[in-house]
């Protein structure tokens, strides 16, 4: 921003090139579309904007109450309602630069990890209706119910964001943040060709749950729009621009896993240059798309007790295995034998943290001890991971496999008098995105990888 060859900033409202109106997973368009030209300009991706009007119908007819059991995740938010991110270029229609599916989780993930409750409650609360998870202040009772109707934290979230304020404002006003590798930076829209992004959105009973809602419960996004910051450059850059330049960006790409045995080694295989981290978060099978519970939570994996990291059979980035020790997951925290123990070691927090950014910048997280002692062990707050490459940030070129050997007691988080210490197991679903840094040569011919 302080450069003088760049001469003005400008934002451009932008309308879905598909169509116009209500958008909804069931009565409407389940995509939406925006083009963003191409011109002499950046596009400032981490201040891009996706706006709207957001309506729950909890049996489609309906708004809930404040007092009803229907939820929304406390750390994605209204960012639930998008399943799937496809960025490309406008210019090169077939060159697809950056997909992410199951896209909330990987929000809750970097959210939990990056940001404070109180931070969420505060900032993220206003654009996409998150409250965070976790005390707000020191002098907060902080103690989950069982029946999530009577949370006090979630009855925050609801009222504000899916109950009704009044008949002439039934719906809840939006403007949140797109998270995307591509995105994390700025974008040459002259050599991009301009960017084609596509938000499909997420079924009906994947974006919120409760015992309040019914088989019919919708949600409907009215007259969505874009906010995109540009930047212009100025006479002098425009006159220098080559024939071809490379351009270097971030993308993550996301891969699925159901680990069902108590030692399970899972394999991906992957082609990239300069891959720099994973973040992998996990919820119980029976969990996803059941509105009983919810589905965007962030489990720790049913109690690992061990994970080994392999790069083409050889051990990397770490040259050991990481191994829970001297711990009994069914002594439950607070006295309640409701609540699991998760007994992460400190080693997988921090490793999971190290895939996001450099632990010691790390200043505010969701991730703190009363938080991962169980106390919100329905909603969830752990994400896993690793840097690949913590020296040097570069990454690290893959052409082959990454393992990832797996213990762990795949224990079932259900609390019911039948299973009170969580000895009974189920299949826990393994989502892994992938960070990778790419670089493109633009030319007036198309866009080639380097």
């Amino acid at each position: 921003m302080s450069d003088p060859s760049f001469r003005r900033k400008r934002y451009m409202r932008l309308s879905p090139s598909n169509g116009a109106g209500n958008f909804s997973f069931t009565n409407g368009n389940p995509i939406i579309k925006f083009s963003i030209p191409d011109s002499q300009s950046f596009l400032i991706g981490n201040e891009l904007r996706f706006c709207g009007k957001f309506q729950l119908l909890r049996d489609g007819t309906t708004q809930p109450t404040n007092v009803q059991d229907v939820n929304i995740d406390r750390c994605n938010g209204l960012q639930g309602m998008i399943s799937s991110i496809h960025i490309g270029s406008r210019r090169f229609s077939s060159s697809q630069l950056e997909v992410i599916h199951n896209y909330p989780r990987l929000v809750s993930s970097l959210d939990a990890i990056a940001q404070s409750s109180k931070g969420m409650r505060t900032t993220s609360f206003n654009e996409q209706g998150s409250v965070g998870k976790g005390k707000f202040n020191n002098s907060q009772n902080f103690t989950l119910s069982t029946i999530d109707a009577d949370d006090i934290i979630f009855r925050v979230s609801r009222k504000s964001v899916l109950v009704a304020r009044d008949a002439a404002n039934p719906e809840f006003e939006f403007s949140m943040r797109l998270t995307s590798g591509l995105l994390s930076g700025m974008v040459d829209l002259n050599l991009m060709g301009g960017l084609e992004l596509q938000l499909n959105l997420n079924a009906n009973y994947a974006s919120a749950f409760g015992t309040g809602l019914t088989t019919g419960v919708k949600y409907t996004i009215s007259n969505p729009y874009l906010i995109a910051p540009l930047l212009y450059k100025s006479e002098q850059q425009i006159a220098q621009l080559p024939q071809q330049a490379p351009i270097t960006y971030m993308s993550y790409q996301s891969l699925y896993s159901v680990i069902d045995s108590n030692n399970q080694s899972v394999v991906h295989r992957l082609n990239a240059k300069n891959l720099i981290s994973v973040i992998q978060n996990y919820i119980p099978v029976k969990f996803i798309n059941n509105t009983a519970n919810n589905g965007m939570a962030l489990h720790a994996g049913g109690q690992i007790s061990s994970i080994e990291y392999h790069k083409s059979g050889v051990r990397f980035p770490l040259e050991y295995n990481i191994e829970r020790v001297g711990t009994d997951s069914n002594i439950a925290p607070q006295g309640d034998s409701s609540l699991v123990k998760t007994d992460l070691t400190p080693q997988m927090v921090w490793n999971g943290q190290s895939a996001v950014k450099n632990v010691k910048d790390i200043s505010r997280s969701q991730q703190t001890p009363e938080n991962l002692l169980g106390v919100n062990i329905y909603d969830g707050v752990w994400t896993g991971g690793v840097s690949w490459d913590v020296i040097s940030n570069a990454g690290v070129s893959v052409f082959g496999t990454l393992t990832y050997d797996l213990k762990t007691r795949r224990e079932d988080p259900t609390n019911s008098a039948t299973n009170p210490n969580h000895t009974l197991q189920t299949p826990y679903a393994q989502y892994s995105y992938y960070l990778s840094k790419n670089t493109l040569m633009a030319s007036p011919q198309g866009i080639m990888s380097m």
